[in-house]
C-alpha cells in the first residue's frame, strides 16, 4: 500500500466552507484534486469558524503538528483585521505558527488576506468599526506584509489572494455568498484553483521523495 499523504488545514471559517457548506471550503476542494490526481491523500481539517491567529496557535497548531503532515494550508487573518487585533500581535502569532510548521518539514501553503474593502458586507462593517474603506485596505496590506515574510522560509509558499481580489472581485460578485462576507461555491472554486499550483508542486516533491526513500 502506498504511503499516506497527510494534509492538515489550519484557519478560519473559509476553511470550513461557510457559505457553501455542501461542498466544503477550499481545503476539501484541494483534497479532492489530490485524490483525483491519484495520490493516496488524507485530510485533517482543523479550521474553526471565527478563528483568529491567536486561536490558530492555541487551538489548532499543536494537534496539526502532531499528525506529521506532508502538507499544511493556512488561511487566517480576516477575523484579526475585523476585530482590530494589533498588527504586532498578528505578526507574533504568525511567527509562532511558522516556527512550529517549519520544524515538521511539511510543505506549507499560506493564503494571504483578500482586500476586504471589496466584500459586499464591507459597507456595514466599516461603518460599525469607524474605518474608511481605504483604511481597511491599508490594514490588510500591513497584515499581508507579515504573511509575505513567510515565503523566505524553506518549503513555504504564499498565495497572493490580495492581488486576485483587487483584480477580479469587482467584476465577480458571484464569488460571494448571500451574506456578502464568505465565499460562494464559485468563490471557493476560484480560491482552490489559485492554491492548486503550489499544492500540486508539494505533492509532486513528496511523491518523488517517497520513491527515492524506497529505492
Amino acid at each position: 500500500m502506498s504511503s499516506l499523504f497527510r494534509y492538515v488545514a489550519l484557519g478560519d471559517s473559509s476553511g470550513l466552507g461557510i457559505g457553501a457548506e455542501a461542498d466544503g471550503g477550499y481545503p476539501e476542494r484541494l483534497w479532492r484534486k489530490l485524490r483525483g490526481s491519484g495520490l493516496h491523500a488524507g485530510i485533517l481539517n482543523l479550521c474553526q469558524s471565527g478563528a483568529t491567529s491567536a486561536d490558530l496557535v492555541t487551538r489548532q497548531l499543536e494537534r496539526g503538528v502532531s499528525r506529521r503532515p506532508a502538507l499544511v494550508t493556512v488561511g487566517i487573518g480576516t477575523n484579526d483585521v475585523w476585530r482590530l487585533v494589533p498588527s504586532e500581535s498578528f505578526a507574533e502569532n504568525i511567527g509562532r505558527t511558522a516556527e512550529a510548521l517549519e520544524a515538521t518539514g511539511a510543505h506549507v501553503v499560506v493564503c494571504n488576506i483578500i482586500d476586504l474593502a471589496h466584500a459586499p458586507a464591507a459597507a456595514a462593517a466599516v461603518t460599525w468599526l469607524g474605518l474608511g474603506r481605504a483604511q481597511v485596505t491599508d490594514r490588510v496590506r500591513e497584515f499581508n506584509s507579515h504573511l509575505a515574510s513567510l515565503a523566505k522560509r524553506p518549503r513555504f509558499h504564499v498565495v497572493d489572494l490580495f492581488s486576485f481580489s483587487q483584480r477580479e472581485l469587482p467584476a465577480h460578485p458571484e464569488y460571494f455568498c448571500p451574506d456578502g462576507f464568505h465565499p460562494s461555491r464559485a468563490g471557493y472554486d476560484r480560491w482552490a484553483e489559485l492554491c492548486w499550483p503550489a499544492v500540486e508542486r508539494a505533492a509532486s516533491e513528496w511523491a518523488a521523495s517517497q520513491v527515492s526513500a524506497a529505492s
